[in-house]
């Protein structure tokens, strides 16, 4: 588990004792949350308030590799946050992962080399599917990149400054909340907006949960709310 103090922890299942622990430097002034941590193989991966992603060995905590995702910038506190807060996405062999003021990338799992990166700011969830990667940015935009090679497949505009939460992929659709409550339907094909629904008037920040024809959305408030295929979302 990731903990605010900038330590990534390994806890027993038999009796809580923690196995190992692996520490990072950790800013004057962060966001508020942390990368959960994702496991890949023997390993497990995750982000870190200096901008870092981290892969530590799953049996006893030593570090395989570092990879800077962003780098602090600017003179005041807040203009140098570079956090890592979202969780990273692992697809075989490689890494998917973004920061705050600093870039989305591609790695590779193994080394931890940055295979392509591009400028782009989220501390959201993002998600992928077999050829795109989607991004929620800080500003409200949603931005689908190929994966291959990180080039821009669409960008949508049209939500600027909603205060987006994570996002999801079901089916042709991505899905993401905003801080009003709504959740928008946009085709994964080109971005072009499909449906529109408000099962809250409470911000939704956690990215919605796809399973099978069926998702779950969860607002900052607890209030959970089931939509399925078909429905009068048109998802």
């Amino acid at each position: 588990m990731r903990t605010v103090d900038g330590r990534l922890r390994a806890l027993s299942v038999a009796d809580g004792k923690e196995a190992w622990t692996v520490e990072d430097l950790v800013p004057r002034l962060t966001l508020r949350g942390t990368s959960p941590p994702v496991l890949a193989g023997d390993a497990v991966i995750g982000g870190f308030d200096s901008g870092k992603v981290m892969s530590v060995a799953l049996a006893g905590g030593e570090i395989l590799w570092q990879a800077q995702l962003s780098s602090p910038r600017g003179r005041t506190e807040l203009e140098r946050l570079s956090d890592v807060d979202a969780a990273v996405q692992v697809s075989g062999d490689d890494v998917y992962a973004v920061g705050y003021q600093g870039r989305v990338a591609m790695i590779a799992r193994e080394t931890g080399q940055i295979w392509w990166a591009r400028d782009l700011s989220s501390y959201r969830r993002l998600d992928i599917d077999v050829d795109q990667l989607y991004v929620a940015t800080s500003d409200g935009d949603v931005v689908a990149l190929r994966r291959g090679d990180g080039s821009i497949a669409w960008q949508q505009q049209g939500l600027k400054r909603r205060g987006l939460g994570g996002l999801a992929v079901q089916g042709e659709s991505v899905i993401v909340g905003d801080f009003e409550g709504y959740l928008h339907w946009l085709h994964r094909d080109d971005g072009r907006f499909v449906a529109r629904e408000r099962p809250s008037r409470t911000r939704v920040s956690l990215a919605p949960l796809v399973v099978g024809d069926r998702v779950f959305v969860i607002d900052d408030g607890g209030r959970i709310t089931a939509f399925r295929s078909g429905d009068a979302a048109g998802s």
